[in-house]
């Protein structure tokens, strides 16, 4: 989960009593522009990002990274790929020619290349040491991060559509012919497959439920242990990316321009919030507040408890797709990361206001004789 980044500034004082969740997000500082990075070409691919760096794949050619804090270059290679690259353990992934690609993080510097026998058909993705790619063959391969091998292959006979999710030691993953399956990720075998003949737009596992969001204006909660349904909430249009889930409700848009949250045991509906535009993707959760951004320049955040609007943050342009929150940070760096869709790149700081400075003057007294 998303580390607040309102915590250490908001922290009630002793003796004050506990905040609600609501008075702590009317009192959340303001997210302001800190620096912006544009690029010669637009990008490929929305960026992959860690908690230091993001890294932007540009029509040009080449793969920039970009230090998160300062917003400035530190390396940039000749590298095309058309997806998102996957970063961990101190490496960047990416994909292109039929082949992925590692990457030093610090410098930029080719680690290993290993080719494969059909082209990657959606972003590699990385989760606690596993390496993930799926070929247009319909195969889902793991790699060893450290040097490339293949540890095993699963021919599924269909590409993943959408980034998986994982619970444990288990994967879960939709396939573009409408199944939604369960693969271990120790060996790569299928647990359980689902026909759910559904184009899904976005999954996410947690510890009691898979929850598949499509564009058959469903969302979806599957049983983790099996190929069965828990229950199914309607919206009035194609699910907006994934769901997101705290400890009590799920949160997802719709592009009936309608956030939604719902009781996480139940799926009943919790509450409702008409949207002023249409979402550039699912919500995103910091804390009590849920952050969802639109087509437009605009990232609005709404209280998690009651969906009321907090706060708005406007990026340089129209954004092309789901903002990264920093974890950890200190209070001054840049938490919120958005790409434009022109390219360009911004971090956004929360506000520090200034010290109130002594008066010369009070009204109808002089200071200092």
């Amino acid at each position: 989960m998303v580390a607040c980044f309102l915590a250490t500034i908001i922290s009630p004082a002793a003796g004050q009593g506990r905040v609600s969740r609501e008075d702590v997000a009317d009192r959340i500082l303001a997210l302001d522009p800190r620096w912006t990075v544009s690029f010669e070409t637009a990008p490929s691919a929305p960026a992959g990002y860690d908690q230091q760096m993001g890294y932007v794949p540009l029509k040009g050619g080449e793969l920039v990274a970009i230090d998160l804090n300062e917003g400035v270059v530190k390396w940039k290679v000749a590298l095309a790929t058309p997806l998102t690259p996957a970063t961990g353990d101190g490496f960047v992934f990416a994909a292109g020619d039929s082949a992925v690609t590692a990457l030093d993080q610090q410098s930029g510097r080719t680690v290993w290349r290993t080719p494969l026998d059909s082209p990657i058909s959606t972003p590699l993705y990385w989760d606690s040491g596993w390496l993930l790619a799926s070929t247009d063959a319909g195969d889902l391969i793991a790699l060893d991060p450290d040097d490339g091998r293949v540890l095993w292959r699963n021919a599924l006979a269909s590409p993943v559509s959408v980034a998986p999710t994982a619970s444990g030691d288990r994967l879960y993953i939709s396939l573009r012919d409408g199944r939604v399956a369960a693969i271990s990720l120790e060996s790569g075998l299928s647990l359980w497959a689902y026909p759910l003949n559904e184009s899904v737009t976005g999954v996410l596992a947690l510890e009691d439920q898979l929850l598949v969001g499509s564009r058959s204006n469903v969302l979806h909660s599957f049983e983790l242990g099996r190929a069965r349904i828990r229950w199914t909430q309607k919206a009035g249009a194609d699910i907006a990316g994934a769901p997101i889930a705290d400890d009590k409700l799920i949160y997802f848009a719709a592009f009936d321009n309608v956030l939604r949250a719902l009781d996480r045991n139940s799926g009943n509906l919790k509450w409702t919030r008409n949207l002023p535009s249409r979402p550039a993707g699912g919500p995103l959760l910091a804390d009590h507040v849920v952050l969802l951004p639109f087509v437009t320049t605009d990232i609005v955040a709404y209280v998690a408890t009651t969906g009321v609007e907090s706060f708005t943050i406007r990026a340089i342009g129209e954004l092309g797709g789901v903002p990264f929150l920093r974890e950890n940070t200190r209070p001054t760096a840049p938490r919120l990361i958005a790409m434009s869709r022109d390219g360009s790149l911004q971090g956004f700081s929360p506000r520090v206001e200034p010290p109130p400075a002594p008066l010369a003057e009070l009204p109808g007294v002089r200071v200092g004789g």
